[in-house]
């Protein structure tokens, strides 16, 4: 798990944005005015090219080109409507759970699994948390009804409803023995809620409003797609229109769920000023908009929760890959402990929402994958453990073989990690190009420091819980001067920015802008 949030931190601190340009147009009609952005109609996608899409443009020059071409002239229309449905969304497990709640109100994994467990427990309206099903048993058919009949009188309207429509029917997306262990999904158990705290009022409306939804029909919308042409130039508009709220009619209309998708959230979308069949079209406005790309979104709960679970997708191996295809890393009832475990060892830190790894975490795997244990990184050792678990259930693997694998796996990484010596751990390490301050030297980084390769200069990597990067070095020695720069700790725990500096010993040191004495 910690891997996964390094990984994707690097990523972030190894972006480079790329300029690119966008068109939108506003075209006026006898019913209005609408806006559409231009389209590359023959754009293909490139692999390894993440931040291509048909409406980007990678030069100034050819925006501006097509910003001259089109303005002030007339354009022909076509369009197409055709209608969509969405589907509501699965009943909740304990994982999904805990990522609607994060998202919706921002309650850690840790909270929402303490609340949903008070809910069980202590006012046993919510059925047991710690589980990995969506569905329903079989036989529930019969239960359901007298479940909603307990609820709350503010959901009677949507309980109603779906009694008097007999919505409530065997349906393998619901009731399936197949999809269920040990325990089924989390719903109501129609024992009336008294004196919730306002946490768990929360929680139990989210897990009362998904059990009613699912039993709603899918919400259907009418999608229309409008081409406007303009001097052989495409330009996209999209109305989106909710005809019938089905499931969404739980949620005010409005689709509250984060899992129902982003248009449900927008309320259907916005309805187009319509176009007469051969009317030609104006172009009032084209404005070039210069934009840049941006790194990948830092993982929160809800985010990383959804990684863990779906870990068995970055795994290799085919057997591996199918013998985690329902577990990932950690189950439903760990997850929360392993995140909480993160950060009560400083390996993680959280900032708002965000959940930001520390050098000490950057240390760690550069120190697992330089002692050539990078397997304890890898999603693919759960694969490998969860495959030869299955071996087992069917009597192909000993539990004797198993664990004595699991005895010479562990004793392997022990000696490795006795024999290291902290500054010769190999890595994917640099030669800077910016001489030594002090001698003129080449400067080397490894494991722990930026080190001189002729004199005793050196300066440690991790400062106040900030790792430098060989860039920042490079412009510290070049300049004497690098920042401000962001991310550093106080002993506090809390964060704060500083520039750094060459001291007269040449070694850095903050510097947070006041005049000296003298």
């Amino acid at each position: 798990t910690l891997a996964i949030v390094v990984e994707r931190e690097d990523r972030i601190r190894k972006f480079k944005p790329r300029d690119y340009w966008e068109l939108e147009a506003t075209f006026g009609c006898k019913a209005g005015e609408y806006t559409g952005r231009w389209l590359d109609e023959k754009f293909k996608k490139v692999e390894g090219d993440e931040h291509a899409n048909a409406h980007r443009l990678w030069d100034a020059a050819s925006a501006e080109a097509i910003r001259a071409k089109c303005e002030g002239k007339p354009g022909q229309v076509s369009e197409e409507a055709k209608p969509s449905s969405q589907m509501s969304p699965m009943l909740f497990d304990l994982t999904s759970l805990q990522r609607e709640a994060n998202g919706r109100f921002g309650f850690s994994a840790r909270v929402t699994l303490q609340i949903a467990q008070a809910l069980y427990e202590k006012h046993k309206v919510l059925t047991y948390p710690r589980t990995d099903a969506r569905a329903l048993p079989e036989d529930y058919v019969g239960t359901v009804p007298e479940v909603m009949k307990g609820l709350p009188i503010e959901y009677a309207p949507f309980a109603n409803e779906i009694a008097k429509k007999g919505w409530v029917k065997p349906n393998k997306r619901i009731f399936n023995n197949a999809k269920i262990s040990d325990h089924f999904a989390i719903i109501p158990t129609g024992a009336a809620p008294k004196s919730l705290s306002e946490a768990e009022q929360k929680i139990y409306d989210l897990v009362t409003r998904r059990f009613l939804a699912v039993f709603y029909p899918a919400a259907e919308y009418q999608i229309t797609t409008r081409i406007t042409r303009v001097e052989g130039e495409a330009f996209k508009t999209e109305g989106k229109v909710l005809v019938n709220a089905g499931w969404l009619a739980v949620y005010g209309k409005e689709g509250t769920s984060d899992e129902g998708g982003k248009d449900s959230k927008e309320g259907g979308g916005a309805q187009l000023v319509a176009v007469q069949p051969n009317e030609t079209v104006s172009t009032e406005d084209l404005l070039v908009k210069a934009l840049q790309t941006k790194p990948p979104a830092r993982f929160n709960e809800a985010t990383l929760l959804s990684a863990m679970e779906g870990a068995g997708k970055m795994v290799d191996d085919e057997e591996l890959r199918a013998a985690m295809a329902d577990r990932g890393l950690g189950t439903p009832a760990t997850r929360a402990q392993i995140i909480e475990g993160l950060i009560a060892e400083q390996y993680i830190h959280r900032d708002g929402r965000e959940l930001i790894p520390s050098a000490k975490a950057f240390s760690l795997i550069t120190l697992l994958k330089g002692l050539g244990v990078s397997a304890l990184t890898s999603p693919e050792l759960t694969g490998g453990w969860e495959h030869k678990l299955s071996r087992m259930e069917r009597g192909e693997l000993s539990r004797e073989a198993f664990m004595n694998e699991i005895a010479e796996m562990t004793r392997e990484v022990v000696d490795r990690a006795k024999s290291f010596e902290s500054d010769t751990v190999p890595g994917d390490f640099v030669t800077l190009s910016t001489p030594c301050p002090k001698c003129g030297g080449v400067v080397k980084e490894n494991y722990k420091k930026f080190a001189c390769q002729s004199c005793d200069w050196s300066t440690w990597k991790i400062v106040a819980g900030r790792q430098f990067e060989y860039n920042e070095i490079e412009t510290l020695l070049r300049e004497g001067k690098v920042g401000p720069l962001l991310g550093f700790r106080n002993k506090m725990g809390r964060l704060f920015n500083a520039d750094i500096v060459l001291n007269e010993d040449k070694q850095p040191t903050f510097d947070f802008g006041q005049p000296k004495e003298g």
